[in-house]
């Protein structure tokens, strides 16, 4: 909690420090920086939202938060924040575990989820219990991160062919999707084959260029120029604009 100071004591606020050393050169790399990562945030966040099952807009808001409060009280300027694919995976499991069917209810549940997480990870810091790590061995992490991918695959593969699949748990859906693969909406595979083709593509040829920045981009003006929507390919809308109420989530949630 906090960073040391020269004279041995500590700050809660260690953003204060890092701009009375901040360089004025490291300006205009920054900046950069912080475009190419804003410019694909966005839409991971929107999709990691969705793999959630809750509101797109609450991938931006929880984005947002992470990011501006690890600015403030974040300690290393090397470590990526951000919501992942395998923390939603596992909010998505909790929305179906608890039974809930509505987005409401299921912004409610994670968000709840995600402020009792908070919590802990305060205490344990606190408490300085960081060693309780060292009880996780490697070959879990690498299986639980395994597992987490092949759930999200999984769970993506009917976007990549516009159809709908059942089942509650991946094998099911996986069964579900390959019996739905000849009712595929051609221009939809057609769009997923290329997207794919254009990040594992450069990240051969040019992995120097950012594949998901010019995914992004590339997406955006195929969208207008094709009318991609009115081809049966699914978008995502209008994202509701302002920023959300602050409201304690329903403990009957919980």
């Amino acid at each position: 909690m906090g960073e040391a100071r020269p004279g041995g004591r500590r700050t809660l606020v260690p953003l204060v420090r890092q701009l009375r050393t901040y360089d004025r050169h490291w300006l205009r790399g920054d900046l950069v920086a912080r475009v190419v990562v804003a410019a694909l945030i966005v839409p991971k966040s929107l999709g990691y939202a969705g793999i959630a099952g809750i509101p797109l807009e609450n991938g931006l808001y929880a984005a947002a938060a992470g990011a501006i409060l690890y600015a403030v009280f974040g300690t290393s300027r090397q470590i990526s924040m951000g919501p992942s694919s395998g923390l939603a995976a596992i909010a998505a499991s909790a929305v179906i575990a608890a039974g809930i069917t509505t987005d409401q209810d299921a912004a409610s549940l994670v968000a709840g989820i995600t402020l009792v997480s908070g919590v802990l990870f305060l205490v344990v810091a606190v408490l300085r219990m960081g060693w309780i790590a060292q009880f996780l061995s490697r070959a879990v992490v690498t299986g639980f991160l395994f597992g987490a991918a092949i759930d999200v695959v999984i769970g993506e593969l009917p976007k990549l062919t516009g159809t709908d699949v059942t089942g509650s748990n991946p094998l099911q859906e996986l069964w579900s999707w390959l019996g739905t693969v000849g009712d595929a909406d051609g221009v939809t595979v057609v769009v997923g084959t290329a997207a794919l083709l254009v990040v594992f593509g450069l990240r051969l040829a040019a992995p120097q260029v950012p594949g998901a920045l010019v995914l992004g981009i590339g997406g955006l003006l195929a969208s207008r120029l094709f009318d991609l929507e009115a081809r049966g390919v699914a978008l995502v809308g209008d994202v509701p604009k302002g920023l959300p109420s602050l409201t304690v989530p329903p403990l009957d949630l919980m």
